[in-house]
């Protein structure tokens, strides 16, 4: 299927991290023709993340992964995240997709298409709206570690929650959320290629 990167829209999406409250959460602008794989580079740019994990997207109940390369694997095209864009899954506002990194932390992020329009010539995609919160530091151990570290800041006294802090560095705080940096992180990810 052929595309001209002219009639690319833009989507407004709004990210959540499931399962955390109060939430920690993203809005986003960014263009239709974005692919999967693109989307995840824009994820872990926004939640703070290094791509250090397996991950995969889920429309409905089809699964959306990278094909493991050590393993030979090819990807069908119709389900390559490499390939398949955000304008194929989300056609409507209110439309949802789910993606899940880290598969032993196990988080999972609700992404829900807020709106569609138009291209603004001057601005560059994708720029991050607004957000609350820190995204959960990579390898906490998921929402039980994650719920740990919280606590932690309250409360640290023992030897094993001053480790826990040590570990998640003393510029650590998850209710802070920083757009500027944030934009500037994505503003120097590669450019996608246009489809054509």
């Amino acid at each position: 299927m052929k595309r001209v990167a002219d009639a690319a829209r833009i989507y407004r999406l709004h990210i959540v991290v499931a399962e955390i409250a109060p939430p920690i959460w993203r809005e986003i602008e960014l263009r239709s023709d974005m692919t999967l794989t693109g989307l995840h580079g824009v994820i872990q740019a926004l939640m703070g993340w290094h791509d250090y994990h397996l991950w995969a997207f889920w429309h409905d109940s089809q699964r959306f992964e990278p094909a493991d390369l050590e393993e030979g694997g090819k990807s069908d095209p119709g389900t390559d995240p490499a390939v398949l864009t955000l304008g194929e899954l989300l056609q409507k506002p209110r439309a949802t997709l789910r993606y899940n990194y880290d598969f032993g932390d196990d988080w999972w992020l609700e992404i829900t298409l807020i709106s569609v329009g138009d291209s603004q010539p001057k601005l560059r995609y994708p720029r991050c709206l607004a957000g609350e919160r820190a995204g959960p530091p990579e390898d906490c151990g998921g929402l039980p570690g994650f719920e740990e570290l919280l606590a932690a800041r309250t409360n640290p006294r023992s030897k094993h929650v001053k480790e826990l802090l040590a570990w998640a560095g003393p510029d650590w705080n998850p209710e802070k959320f920083d757009l500027t940096l944030t934009n500037k992180i994505l503003a120097a990810l590669p450019v996608p290629r246009q489809l054509h």
